[in-house]
């Protein structure tokens, strides 16, 4: 009777043991993780493509007739082609660099000049233009010009 009492336990502990592997591994060959694994779901996840990284100062104080710069930091991957950049003063502000420039490395810094004609805040928009994989993109970014 022990016998037969120990047999039954140590064979339900083999079934146990056997139906957990079935779902960890679901099938998927010898200690492989199932596809509905947390360990098998990280490599199923979507590639993220990179994005172009544009960093710009946010605000600017300046001197009112002064000439005063702001450096347009910038990387590109390259699955993009074709950047370019439009700059656009409000009223009271004069560009002295390029109104359109291209971004021709995949990384790197441009300055762009401008200078307050009169006091108060002003604004300055830069609308970088891309393709991604032939598909048109834009990003904006605003720098807010406090002229004193």
């Amino acid at each position: 009777m022990k016998n037969t009492v120990v047999t039954a336990i140590v064979l339900s502990s083999v079934v146990a043991f056997h139906s957990t592997a079935c779902e960890l591994h679901a099938g998927m060959g010898n200690m492989q993780f199932g596809f509905q694994h947390p360990m098998m779901q990280q490599h199923l996840a979507a590639a993220k493509e990179p994005l172009i990284s544009l960093n710009i100062d946010r605000q600017r104080e300046v001197t009112k007739l002064e000439a005063s710069a702001v450096p347009l930091r910038f990387t590109i991957p390259a699955n993009y082609k074709e950047v370019s950049v439009d700059v656009m003063a409000s009223d009271g502000v004069t560009l002295l660099s390029p109104q359109r420039f291209s971004l021709p490395s995949a990384r790197g810094e441009q300055a762009i000049s401008f200078q307050a004609q009169e006091e108060g805040t002003h604004e300055l928009v830069l609308k970088v233009y891309a393709l991604k994989k032939n598909v048109p993109v834009t990003y904006t970014r605003k720098v807010k010009i406090l002229a004193s």
